[in-house]
């Protein structure tokens, strides 16, 4: 499916409209045996994002003038006839009024690598409700003469910038404004060892992370025993209006009454407020 360029938005008429259009493979040809076809429009081969025009009949003309091949005896038809020089047919749409409101916006930058988008109707991004209504590259994009597919802009901003020190962040589709937060211990039975830590994700799910995609020292070791060498508890539930701070320093208390860095299995503390002798603390994490 190609796309069209896309054209500068600038009504120049103000009884004029503006749609969107689709040109199409008709089903008889895109779906040669009757059972693959279940009801659903057929292949695209080219998608027009934005034509200006007075009405629906205008639009076939400039589409029979940009694009004459698909038309064959200078006929665009909006659906499938018994014609047999037909080979496709069009959808036209008008554009929605919150599409229109998307162009006015006018450029936006991603916040992860910086590229400036045209606006976000042609552009759409992927924004973030978790951190402060960021915006990134959420679709294929053109720079210079290269294109860009795929882009993981959301991705790499969580594993570089938001996450960039934790081992094992929380899986964010899965966290919500009512999402407790929950400090938990995963204990060796056979040496008492323990590792304390906290999520907003479910407990067995983040149990799950811990045994499947961690990469920390704790996380590699514990991929090396069996699932039955370990216990896994919740020590306390936190409301999900606590601050960071609260939730961090609450861990930190677990991690200093079960001494699970000198003894265990964490190699940091989250607060050293809650530590009396901190020194002591933190020269056995750089020894």
């Amino acid at each position: 499916m190609i796309e069209a360029q896309k054209p500068p938005f600038c009504q120049t008429d103000v009884s004029h409209s503006f749609f969107k259009a689709f040109i199409r493979v008709v089903k008889s040809i895109a779906f040669k045996d009757p059972n693959e076809y279940m009801g659903f429009d057929t292949v695209e081969v080219i998608r027009e994002p934005l034509i200006e025009a007075k009405d629906k009949a205008e639009v076939k003309s400039i589409l029979l003038e940009k694009y004459p091949q698909f038309f064959q005896n200078g006929k665009v038809y909006e659906k499938e006839t018994k014609d047999q020089a037909q080979f496709f047919y069009v959808v036209i749409f008008p554009l929605y009024q919150h599409e229109i409101e998307l162009i006015k916006e006018g450029e936006w930058k991603c916040d992860y690598c910086g590229h400036i988008h045209e606006n976000k109707y042609f552009s759409r991004p992927l924004a973030s409700r978790k951190f402060d209504g960021k915006i990134f590259c959420g679709s294929d994009y053109k720079t210079g003469n290269d294109i860009i597919s795929e882009p993981d802009c959301y991705e790499r901003w969580k594993k570089e910038v938001a996450f960039k020190d934790v081992d094992l962040p929380d899986d964010l589709n899965y966290i919500n404004v009512d999402s407790l937060n929950y400090i938990y211990k995963i204990t060796e039975k056979a040496t008492g060892k323990c590792y304390v830590g906290k999520t907003r994700n479910v407990p067995f799910f983040r149990w799950w992370n811990h045994l499947k995609h961690s990469s920390s020292p704790f996380g590699t070791y514990l991929q090396t025993t069996k699932l039955s060498d370990w216990t896994f508890e919740v020590l306390e539930e936190l409301p999900s209006n606590i601050s960071d701070t609260e939730v961090f320093k609450r861990e930190s208390e677990y991690i200093n009454k079960f001494n699970s860095i000198n003894n265990g299995f964490n190699s940091v503390i989250s607060n050293k407020s809650v530590v009396s002798d901190v020194g002591t603390l933190f020269d056995a994490v750089l020894e």
